[in-house]
């Protein structure tokens, strides 16, 4: 989430060989986000800080796109009426990229893949969970799993609904709205609730237990950009002092630990989606180890370009192979022996009275 805000190159995206593709965060209603210049890169350090602040088209514009990519017909992204001055730019903007990727795009069979649908804010909304509710409801049946964004640092109090009691009231209100939609003849839709690198133990210890709790909360994306800043940045002090989160290289370590930690608070009971950092087959096989199940990539296409993408899935198929594994399933969560034994018995024991007479 956060490369294609709002739905505009899904086919495209899924050509370039990701398995799975999240468009977002999308806001209810269209919003410009914080005033530019809100991105900076740290090239020295191959991370990128933003503070973009959910700039998004809006609820409605996204539904078009979803709609066209389903071939429901939609609207493609008609701009909404309230929209700011920039949205309206954004919309051209968006409008002239369609325009180029019709030209230079091969029309071939519609690309197959898992979508996601990552939910934000809105920056002046005063409730705790309408807004997801409302994401739920309008975007939640293109979707094939739905995020709820609790974590980025760059919309004001957001990330206090990452604290234990306002967390359960959301996620019970967010499974709610995504079992009303399932009620309605609707394929069950995922979801997976994205958190912070930045908590401590005590805070990952009661989302665990929130998200444990909770029935119907499918998994977590672990993680989101963070407010710190590694005493082992060299790029220049004028761009690493920028208010945003930090992604990119720098956070490969910090989040991969945060994955390790989630997986042990959960009993690997929950799947991980790991992200920051991946830019080969090296981090990308870290993160599932330490207990991810898939993971995403983003700031490291900055670097590495969209070849990025098939380089680690032929680097991470021979990493797998000269460990001796034969296929991701056998690596999830191998850096903790007793759970990973664990959960391969219970697995076994399962498959095994599933086939009894």
């Amino acid at each position: 989430a956060g490369f294609d805000k709002d739905g505009i190159a899904i086919p495209e995206l899924f050509t370039l060989g990701f398995g799975f593709v999240e468009i977002g965060s999308v806001t209810p209603l269209a919003q410009p986000g914080n005033p530019k210049p809100r991105i900076f890169r740290l090239k020295n350090d191959k991370g990128v800080i933003n503070r973009y602040g959910f700039n998004s088209l809006g609820g409605k514009v996204a539904e078009g796109h979803l709609q066209t990519f389903r071939g429901l017909n939609g609207n493609g992204g008609d701009k909404q009426s309230d929209a700011s001055k920039d949205v309206e730019e954004t919309n051209y903007l968006n409008t002239v990229w369609n325009h180029v990727l019709e030209m230079i795009t091969v029309k071939e069979e519609k690309p197959k893949g898992v979508l996601g649908v990552n939910l934000g804010k809105n920056k002046l909304s005063t409730e705790e969970t309408a807004d997801y509710e409302h994401g739920i409801k309008e975007l939640g049946p293109y979707a094939d799993y739905i995020v709820i964004n609790i974590s980025s640092p760059n919309t004001p109090g957001l990330r206090n609904l990452q604290q234990l009691e306002p967390l359960r009231r959301l996620l019970q209100c967010c499974v709610e709205s995504r079992n009303k939609l399932h009620s309605k003849n609707t394929a069950y839709i995922p979801l997976v609730v994205k958190i912070a690198p930045d908590l401590s133990m005590d805070e990952m210890k009661d989302i665990a237990t929130v998200i444990k709790e909770t029935k119907g909360v499918d998994g977590l994306i672990v993680s989101n950009t963070t407010n710190s800043r590694p005493s082992t940045l060299t790029s220049p002090s004028d761009v690493v002092t920028q208010t945003g989160g930090l992604s990119g290289e720098p956070l490969r370590d910090l989040s991969t630990e945060c994955i390790r930690q989630m997986y042990r608070f959960t009993d690997g009971s929950i799947p991980i989606i790991g992200v920051g950092g991946v830019g080969d087959g090296v981090s990308a096989y870290e993160k599932l180890k330490a207990g991810a199940s898939l993971v995403q990539v983003y700031s490291m296409m900055v670097y590495e370009g969209p070849g990025v993408v098939t380089r680690i899935r032929h680097e991470l198929s021979d990493l797998i192979a000269n460990d001796g594994y034969t296929s991701v399933e056998d690596v999830i969560g191998r850096d903790h022996d007793d759970i990973f034994w664990r959960r391969k018995e219970q697995a076994l024991k399962s498959k095994y009275l599933s086939n009894l007479p």
